[in-house]
């Protein structure tokens, strides 16, 4: 089950962008514009790989901080992001050491000095990547790689639908979806301590996510549109549907009953159809 819904947009809704560093490299580039109109071919060499340098460390910084982002927020996630956020700010204190160094003729250990500093204050600053890894497995499941694919990929989903309901203005569609989301995680959470049901649920989560997605996606688009009472009332029936029977399998794993839900992923799919949603 991929999770495909419109990844790019929402990670765009947060702000990744490490600002105070390339507002560091800003007199390095008006440096580069002296050392150009001068004529000082070796040290405008000089001070644009050091802003150069920054840039890179800059942008490096703004991955390793949606990696972080995107790691704590999953629970089931198993592998640690690379440490960008690490490699991002020895990059920076190295620039640093060699703009100081070089560029301003401190001293080597004054240099020294500027380029630890530097590198202290981005990890004070961004702090540091998630490095610890959640380690979870299922010993006792058949594939449990495909079990834990399986969780991961709907947990992907529901943060996506968590996600895309905080743009929704109407207060019952985002109450519904955070009902829908709610029920979700306690399903998960039930399926984490009894994966041997996770391979029998995968049908049932991949429909009924997606097609809370599918709304959200659709509503998102139309909801400006106040006069379009009947698309409204769409939206309300087919999240109502999802909400009903997620908190229906829920209770039924609570009572270590089985899934069974051939009849309702047909009526969600028939449902979709008839609303021009899916």
């Amino acid at each position: 089950m991929a999770v495909k819904y419109r990844q790019n947009q929402i990670q765009k809704s947060k702000n990744y962008s490490a600002w105070l560093l390339y507002i560091y490299s800003l007199p390095f580039l008006f440096s580069i514009i002296s050392k150009l109109l001068s004529g000082e071919l070796i040290n405008l060499v000089m001070v644009s790989a050091v802003f150069v340098a920054i840039i890179i460390s800059a942008h490096w910084m703004g991955i390793g901080l949606k990696n972080k982002y995107n790691y704590q927020a999953r629970k089931y996630q198993n592998n640690s992001p690379f440490p960008m956020m690490f490699l991002s700010s020895m990059v920076l204190g190295a620039a640093s050491f060699v703009g100081s160094w070089f560029l301003t003729e401190y001293n080597l250990f004054a240099s020294i000095g500027f380029g630890i500093s530097s590198t202290i204050g981005s990890w004070l600053w961004y702090g540091l990547d998630a490095v610890k890894s959640k380690h979870i497995s299922f010993s006792d499941v058949t594939d449990a790689d495909k079990a834990l694919e399986i969780l991961q990929d709907s947990e992907g989903l529901i943060i996506n639908i968590e996600s895309a309901s905080k743009n929704i203005s109407n207060n019952e569609m985002s109450n519904r979806l955070n009902g829908i989301t709610g029920l979700a995680r306690d399903v998960l959470d039930i399926l984490y301590q009894q994966p041997n049901k996770i391979r029998k649920a995968r049908r049932f989560l991949n429909t009924y996510l997606t097609g809370a997605e599918s709304v959200v996606d659709r509503y998102s688009k139309s909801h400006n549109n106040t006069d379009n009472q009947e698309l409204e009332n769409n939206f309300r029936e087919v999240l109502v549907n999802i909400e009903v029977v997620f908190s229906e399998q829920y209770e039924k794993l609570l009572s270590s009953e089985v899934f069974d839900l051939d009849v309702d992923i047909e009526v969600l799919n028939t449902l979709l159809k008839k609303q021009g949603i899916n």
